[in-house]
């Protein structure tokens, strides 16, 4: 699907400019707790991304509103 798998440097950039105490996931744990854990997470989810760009579809059993952006406005 993508010209090319994407490198741990974009998936890492783009966790990180996410604020760490916002937006928790479904399952309660936020960017923070990601930031935190990298070192354990990093090979999974790098893969889990590497296969949406091979596939265009995530892995069974992923919870595709973790992906859901959301435009933030100042006043709803």
């Amino acid at each position: 699907m993508l010209v090319e798998d994407f490198s741990e440097e974009e998936v890492k950039f783009a966790i990180w400019s996410c604020e760490s105490s916002k937006s928790p996931g479904p399952d309660g744990f936020n960017f923070g707790f990601l930031k935190f854990c990298w070192e354990i997470f990093r090979k999974d989810v790098l893969k889990a991304m590497n296969e949406f760009a091979d596939r265009g579809s995530w892995p069974r059993g992923s919870n595709a509103s973790f992906i859901c952006l959301v435009p933030k406005m100042d006043n709803p």
